[in-house]
């Protein structure tokens, strides 16, 4: 039943943020990108993660240390997913918004109860009869408080253990305490009965609608907790949840959040919802699953078959299965579902309009794909199926799942689906096994971000001695203090001895660190004030929150110790360098927006002296014309040479101002804007140039995919391009030398000898199958209709060769076997052609070619009735030609009707 004055899920997130923001002074945090700034987690998974760094110590709270934010969240993989509940619970999603407000060593528990109980009991007008509070079972703090504050009756004020009522720490150390849970009581027993005790776990009866977490205690590597001198709140509600019970619905998918998502579905299908359980739970399915693709989509996300790609693809193809096959659409039908997304989120969530043609391309784009190998792919499953059930078996085997991952693209949880439907479960562990290679690969790639985590060392020297400031926009060599010296990891007083890698910690620093793409300064320390002769040579340097690390090596001197003073040098050329490639890419970006359209947006970038490479959101390959043009645009911009504006803006503002921000980027309240006229406006923390003219010149190297849906432009700028193109122009000079042309006409005598080559090849095929033609009527005679078995080595034929032979024959000769193998190329080839008769008998192309081919140092396959292999030791075909007569010669003796004709 609907509460009075039902409130839609709109108006709730409205007064949340207005409640904490204007009545207690929080500060409205806007959400964070579904991809986390820590690159050790796939997806946000709750409000509080992009906090982390600041409840670890690692960044400054903000100002005010009190915050307000709604969080868009997905849960989909890992220990917290709920991706099997979905559609099947009243309130399970892949995709959710996290309400929370959190203090940073401002209030704590009895402002955070006082501040929970009247938003919810005044400004959401929730029953307080209906209200029920759990509590960490020691925590009589906020027993008391939520008896004195709420009125709750201490009946009503359930202790519970660690498990349900203690959060953290989020690593193996850091800050965690005590915990409160508010459940709404959805009807039952009379409020205040004593049996309802005993009921609180009943999902369907109570529904918990808000966390509040306490961080009280800081648990260490031993793990030992001891009180925290700054307190921390952290507190979650989802919206989802909390407008379910206001508007009195018996599942979330029927709140106004996503009951419009349903009904599109419903609309599609030309199937009412609520006719059937089964058509209900794939309606919900494809409206929850839409909605996470679409937000992830936004926030730069492209399907693909690692991290987060793989995520968003495992779901779009899921909904497209579960729509084909509990819906009946054959067609493609996620993009249609985009418009409903953005209609009802755009207010609160800007990118799913800003982006809406990018969304909607990408998804069609991906579920067209996937319908081509939908069909074989469920074929392969239920053959796979039909033959284990008739074998006894109910486990599907690792390979089995892996090569419908691999070759059809069924994401492992779609192939769980359909097999569970069958009553089939997986051999998980031989699936992770031929998937280690992946795996072992994407692990290496996230081990850079551990230390936002794990490293206490920089979280406690940040605590203890502050950040880093940096002077390098405005200086390149600058006197500095040094704070911290570390070795191995390890804290030290003093560095010496020549070649001993270490890592510097100064006060403030001209060095920039990388960040942005951008990689970090080199450069060096030296001191004149009693440490003559100090040279200390600085490679790189990295950012870990405010605290930036050089990474140094001790050249030469009497010691660097920590609190002496050095000058920091950064090496100028590089620097220069660096930002010529840098401010390059923002005219790449410029550029590409020109010409291929707004919907282009960065995916990633790495900037170096040496080049730079730039990654971009587009669902085709761009034409020559159309990269010359891109070209063309960044060096007629550097010909204007207009010079470089920079602004500190609020980050709405530098929004409205058009300024370009980056997907899954993590911007504070100020931010810095950097403009060069009509060509880029964006928001970046990197060096550039003073002047575009200063950048001289831009060549594009390279261009191609490297992802679906993900682009990647290689470019060279400055002296790096005036050697690109003498490069250039040396090597056709040599072509033009070869060819004994001059430079101009060699595109033309280049393209007359290719001319020429494609006639004589087309020559040379046409006289090959003339011969293979004579080949198949002299094999045709040879073989006896009534056992027409043949392995036969044919001297100098290819696979090509092989392939028409086989294929010929088999059309005419009905049932067969048939092994052919040659020896043209100097490589060993074999192909084999069995008809149905014999594949029912036992005998297999595939396991024919791959015996031949490991005689030769080779291996291949294929299916029972067609296969090919290749080995590089042709001198053994021979062998493997008469391993392969021995081989039918065994079968004869289990089977008489087969005979074996070898040549």
């Amino acid at each position: 039943m609907a509460l009075s004055g039902t409130l839609s899920g709109a108006t709730i997130r409205e007064k949340f943020i207005r409640f904490f923001a204007e009545k207690h002074a929080h500060k409205h945090q806007p959400s964070a990108s579904l991809v986390p700034s820590n690159p050790t987690v796939l997806l946000t998974p709750a409000g509080m993660l992009p906090f982390v760094p600041i409840f670890l110590g690692i960044e400054p709270p903000p100002n005010p240390p009190r915050v307000v934010s709604v969080q868009k969240c997905a849960r989909v993989s890992g220990k917290a997913s709920d991706l099997e509940f979905v559609g099947r619970t009243p309130r399970h999603h892949t995709f959710f918004e996290m309400l929370g407000n959190f203090s940073f060593g401002d209030y704590f528990k009895q402002e955070a109860i006082a501040c929970a109980w009247a938003f919810i009991t005044e400004e959401l007008a929730l029953p307080k009869e209906k209200l029920w509070i759990t509590v960490f079972q020691n925590d009589d703090e906020a027993r008391q408080l939520w008896h004195e504050i709420a009125g709750i009756p201490l009946n009503q004020i359930i202790g519970r253990g660690e498990k349900d009522n203690f959060w953290g720490p989020p690593g193996p150390t850091g800050p965690c305490g005590p915990c409160s849970e508010i459940f709404y009581d959805r009807g039952g027993l009379p409020a205040g009965s004593p049996e309802q005790n005993a009921d609180l776990l009943d999902e369907d009866r109570f529904v918990e609608i808000w966390n509040l977490v306490f961080m009280e205690l800081f648990q260490d590597e031993a793990g030992k907790r001891t009180p925290l001198e700054h307190k921390n709140v952290d507190t979650g509600m989802g919206l989802e949840r909390i407008a379910m019970v206001i508007q009195g619905k018996d599942n979330t998918f029927e709140t106004d959040l996503l009951f419009p998502l349903v009904d599109q579905v419903s609309r599609l299908c030309k199937i009412p919802y609520k006719q059937n359980e089964q058509s209900d739970v794939a309606m919900k399915i494809v409206a929850d699953h839409i909605r996470c693709i679409s937000f992830a989509v936004a926030d730069g996300i492209t399907p693909s078959n690692e991290g987060r790609g793989y995520i968003i693809r495992m779901l779009l193809r899921r909904a497209v299965r579960y729509g084909k096959k509990y819906l009946g659409i054959q067609d493609a039908f996620l993009y249609q579902l985009v418009a409903t997304v953005r209609n009802h989120y755009q207010t609160p969530y800007t990118e799913v309009k800003t982006r809406y043609d990018h969304i909607v391309e990408t998804i069609k784009l991906e579920e067209k794909r996937f319908l081509e190998t939908l069909e074989r792919g469920s074929k392969i499953l239920e053959e796979t199926l039909e033959r284990l059930k008739a074998e006894g078996q109910k486990v599907v085997p690792g390979e089995e799942v892996f090569k419908l991952y691999d070759t059809f693209g069924f994401p492992l949880e779609l192939t769980h689906d359909i097999a569970q439907e069958e009553g089939f479960s997986l051999d998980q562990d031989g699936f992770e096994s031929a998937l280690k290679a992946q795996r072992d690969k994407a692990r290496s790639a996230r081990g850079k971000g551990d230390a936002i985590v794990k490293d206490q060392l920089y979280s406690e020297l940040l605590s203890r001695i502050g950040g880093t400031q940096f002077t390098g926009y405005d200086t390149l060599s600058a006197e500095a203090t040094v704070k911290a010296l570390i070795i191995n990891g390890q804290e030290v007083q003093e560095v010496s001895g020549t070649n001993q890698p270490f890592e510097a910690i100064l006060d403030a620093t001209p060095f920039y660190a990388e960040s942005g793409g951008q990689v970090g300064d080199r450069g060096s320390f030296s001191s004149d004030d009693g440490y003559q002769g100090l040279t200390v040579v600085v490679n790189d340097v990295i950012k870990v929150g405010n605290l930036f690390v050089h990474k140094c090596l001790y050249d030469q001197g009497n010691g660097l110790k920590v609190g002496s003073t050095i000058v920091a040098h950064v090496d100028p050329v590089a620097r220069q360098q660096a930002a010529i490639h840098h401010t390059a890419t923002h005219l790449l970006q410029g550029a590409l927006r020109t010409v291929l359209g707004d919907s282009v947006t960065q995916a990633g970038s790495s900037v170096s002296p040496e080049g730079a490479r730039f990654d971009f959101t587009f669902n085709r390959s761009l034409q020559q014309e159309e990269i010359s043009r891109i070209e063309f645009l960044m060096n007629k911009w550097i010909q204007e040479n207009v010079s470089r504006q920079i602004e500190l803006l609020p980050i709405d503002e530098a929004r409205l101002s058009g300024a370009i921000l980056m997907a899954g980027e993590k911007y504070g309240d100020e931010v810095r804007v950097v403009s060069y006229g009509e060509a880029s406006k964006e928001l970046c923390g990197g060096t550039h140039v003073h002047q575009l003219g200063e950048i001289a010149l831009v060549k594009i190297v390279s261009e191609g995919a490297i992802a679906s849906g993900i682009r990647r432009i290689e470019l060279v700028a400055g002296e790096k391009a005036y050697k690109q193109f003498k490069q250039m122009e040396s090597e056709m000079r040599d072509m033009a030398e070869l060819l004994k042309t001059p430079v101009k006409e060699v595109p033309g005598k280049v393209q007359k000898l290719v001319d020429e080559l494609k006639a004589r090849e087309k020559r040379i095929r046409q006289l090959e199958d003339k011969a293979a033609l004579q080949e198949i009527k002299t094999l045709q005679a040879q073989i006896n209709p009534e056992n027409p078995v043949l392995v036969h080595l044919l001297k100098g034929y290819d696979m090509d060769g092989l392939k028409l032979i086989a294929e010929k024959l088999a059309k005419a000769l009905g049932p067969h076997i048939v092994l052919l193998a040659g020896d043209g190329e100097q490589k060993a080839s074999f192909v084999a052609s069995v008809s149905d008769a014999y594949v029912k008998q036992g005998v297999k192309a595939g396991e024919l070619v791959k015996q031949a081919a490991q005689v030769c140092g080779g291996g291949g396959g294929g299916k029972p009735n067609f296969a090919q292999a290749g080995g590089k030791d042709a001198a053994n075909i021979q062998q493997a030609v008469t391993t392969i007569q021995l081989h039918l010669e065994q079968l004869t003796l289990q089977h008489p009707s087969l005979s074996v004709e070898t040549r």
